[in-house]
């Protein structure tokens, strides 16, 4: 690769490390010296050294012990692994840098090193080349030719659960637990609605005004509760506090409008027994409640299924022991299609996928905010099958 510079992350060094994607058959230290690996080793998800029960051979004696990794040389000392007793066991710094300089252990060791760049694939170099081109879309629509669809899917499928576990894990920010636990849930759940009814400009004015509602509700009807809400909100005779932002904010999602259905929701999930909440039965009633209420069909309704109401499910379950639950609330969600906005997706239309069903998965949401956005290609497998193909 010459003096090709490697510009990705160190966890997807660590990845190359581990499966041995690269040429392992005539390794050299940086001082000149044949290794061979006799045992990667072991990923080590704690603090220390990066691999653990490693084995490698120098010159016909054999090591053990740990491996660090670095994409630079400099980051030995810039993380202060030189005064730190954990890295004392390390025999092998492996870096993706031609700037190569010696460590040194506290306990006054000196680690070989191995710089992988000369080692690295022409097809990683070749596909690395593309994503270092600036793009206005996804770094990996330059590539495309590189790109697997089963590896994309394989992608969303993980994308998709991990956005689950992120909206379950957001609903137990709101939940309260000097509460009893079905009031805690309960709230929650009300809260999480307000929430999504919010996005994306409103979500703190809506739950500023869900938090307050929720204490003056007290058996309310709906027209009562609604009123309620619009006071609090600043939308009555009442002076508020709470600022709303009104920027490109089309008529049917103007405040007013998307606080009269949280209003609808709060009132049909305080008047359900919340016994019904821990049936397995307990999804069938979004589509209850919305034949119920004035709330019509809509994706933002469809969405709110998917991103709140059966986390909130998953979430109830797992605090109640109720392990059929959770299973048909995450069922559920892994069956779910719902159109998602294009505008939301347009960046991967650029990779001109001849199957489109991502365009109903929420987990696309996430593989957009969580990998591509950011640019975390060096974690996803469509980078990986590429390196592996």
């Amino acid at each position: 690769m010459g003096d090709t510079r490697f510009q990705h992350s160190e966890a997807f060094l660590q990845w190359i490390w581990e499966n041995l994607h690269f040429n392992f058959t005539s390794l050299k230290t940086t001082d000149g010296k044949e290794l061979h690996i006799l045992n990667p080793g072991v990923l080590n998800p704690t603090d220390g050294p990066d691999f653990k029960q490693t084995a490698i051979e120098i010159e016909g004696v054999r090591w053990y012990g740990d491996v660090e990794i670095h994409t630079q040389s400099a980051h030995w000392k810039a993380h202060g692994h030189q005064n730190d007793a954990n890295y004392n066991s390390v025999i092998l710094h492996v870096i993706a840098d031609n700037n190569t300089r010696q460590v040194q252990t506290v306990n006054g060791s000196k680690p070989f090193t191995l710089n992988l760049i000369p080692y690295l694939p022409a097809n990683l170099h070749r596909f690395l080349k593309n994503f270092d081109q600036p793009h206005n879309d996804l770094a990996c629509a330059s590539s495309l030719h590189f790109i697997s669809e089963e590896a994309f899917y394989q992608q969303l499928e993980k994308s998709h659960l991990e956005y689950f576990e992120k909206k379950s894990d957001d609903l137990l920010r709101f939940y309260d637990p000097n509460l009893l636990p079905s009031k805690a849930w309960k709230q929650a759940l009300i809260l999480a609605l307000w929430d999504g009814l919010g996005i994306s400009q409103n979500r703190k004015p809506m739950q500023a005004t869900a938090s307050t509602l929720l204490t003056q509700w007290d058996g309310a009807s709906i027209k009562e509760g609604g009123a309620i809400a619009m006071e609090i909100a600043g939308f009555g005779n009442s002076t508020s506090a709470i600022s709303w932002n009104y920027k490109s904010v089309r008529p049917a999602n103007h405040p007013t409008q998307r606080i009269q259905t949280a209003v609808e929701f709060t009132h049909l999930i305080l008047q359900t027994p919340f016994e019904n909440f821990l049936s397995v039965d307990a999804p069938l009633l979004w589509k209850k409640w919305g034949q119920q209420a004035s709330l019509s069909y809509s994706s933002r309704l469809n969405i709110l299924f998917g991103t709140v109401f059966l986390p909130a499910l998953y979430v109830l379950g797992n605090l109640f022991a109720h392990q059929r639950l959770s299973e048909t609330a995450l069922s559920n969600w892994n069956g779910l299609k719902t159109p998602i906005p294009t505008s939301l997706l347009k960046k991967l239309k650029t990779l001109n996928l001849t199957n489109e069903s991502y365009r109903n998965k929420l987990g696309a949401i996430h593989l957009l905010k969580t990998y591509c956005m950011p640019g975390k290609c060096s974690e996803c497998f469509v980078l990986k099958n590429a390196i592996e193909s």
